[in-house]
């Protein structure tokens, strides 16, 4: 099995880098290092939008190296629009975004009709899409399946005494992530906490207010970023509107509950712990909210977390779901290819 995959780096390094930009990031790593023959396309970050050069480029390259399989984990047309979606290999498109791009629907459709298949991460996600297409289509959008955005991955790592109150992981972005909300909200009370980003422009400037804050850490390697989470007693995860969350996942793995920045009581990262006792959604931004739910994991059993998170989200159950999802791309293609051909000669 074969594996094209197109990958693009916010900070423009190489899918072996232990720094992640974003999580599609992480997972097109994970994804490498779990099947044997994965031909890694680099496509520089100043080209994503530019779908004239890029579909064709990652087509021509998919036949010149022979591969089984398209694996495209981006929304932008140039990896899943009309310049790309007549591709004579399968592809199978992974949403991993919210985005509120209307054409987004379109390209989703258009890859289902040309007998591709396109795999979302969560309920969350899907119920987002299924009220955009409504709206846009009056039908529910169509998929093949969910895939976990990530896995337990590596040794199972030893507990530690917790150093912090609370942490979190997040891009330096104002729109989106927005990392230093924990900051702000705990501002001026004794909650020891801590902030772990990356920042991609050193003059943006969100990060310029944030970047002497104390107890941050700027671009660490991952491993660190591990080593940092296993001393927070909780992992608060900031953005509402996510659609799966590795971070959250990586904080389970470590034995620390998540406390979620949720509307409604309704977040995509409800679906990752093995039980319900290992996180609380709070009100968005509620201060008071978010405080007392640190309060309340106050002599939580943190290996019950950790051993319960390691046996739902092992890393053999990821890549058995992740190989039936190539396996039935492929012949969903090979039954739909000749009648597509058929049709349109």
């Amino acid at each position: 099995m074969k594996i094209l995959l197109p990958f693009v780096n916010h900070l423009n390094q190489e899918i072996n880098h232990n720094i992640f930009g974003s999580g599609i990031g992480k997972f097109c790593h994970q994804i490498y290092h779990t099947f044997d023959d994965v031909e890694v396309v680099q496509i520089d970050n100043a080209d994503v939008r530019n779908f004239k050069k890029i579909a064709p480029y990652l087509k021509s390259k998919a036949l010149e190296l022979d591969v089984d399989i398209i694996i495209s984990n981006y929304d932008q047309a140039a990896f899943c629009g009309s310049k790309i979606i007549d591709s004579s290999i399968p592809i199978l498109m992974i949403g991993h975004s919210n985005t509120g791009v209307a054409s987004i629907i379109a390209r989703l459709t258009n890859l289902l009709k040309k007998g591709h298949s396109v795999f979302l991460v969560s309920k969350f996600q899907k119920k987002y899409f299924d009220a955009m297409s409504k709206r846009l289509t009056g039908k529910y959008i169509q998929f093949d399946g969910f895939l976990n955005s990530s896995y337990c991955q590596g040794d199972k790592p030893k507990l530690v005494e917790p150093e912090y109150e609370v942490g979190t992981i997040g891009r330096c972005d104002s729109v989106f992530k927005k990392p230093f909300i924990l900051k702000e909200l705990l501002e001026d009370t004794n909650v020891k906490n801590l902030v772990m980003s990356n920042v991609e422009n050193d003059t943006d400037p969100y990060y310029l207010k944030h970047k002497n804050q104390p107890d941050t850490f700027w671009n660490l390697p991952h491993s660190q970023v591990m080593d940092n989470l296993a001393k927070c007693k909780t992992y608060f995860g900031t953005y509402w509107h996510e659609t799966w969350s590795i971070t959250a996942l990586e904080a389970l793995s470590h034995g620390v509950p998540i406390i979620l920045n949720a509307k409604d009581n309704n977040h995509a990262a409800n679906v990752i712990p093995a039980k319900s006792s290992h996180y609380k959604n709070i009100s968005h931004n509620s201060k008071e909210e978010l405080i007392s739910a640190i309060s309340s994991f106050d002599g939580i059993d943190r290996k019950e977390i950790q051993d319960m998170t390691w046996e739902k989200h092992s890393h053999k159950n990821w890549k058995k779901t992740f190989s039936n999802a190539i396996d039935k791309t492929i012949e969903k293609f090979k039954k739909t290819r000749p009648t597509l051909e058929k049709f349109y000669d």
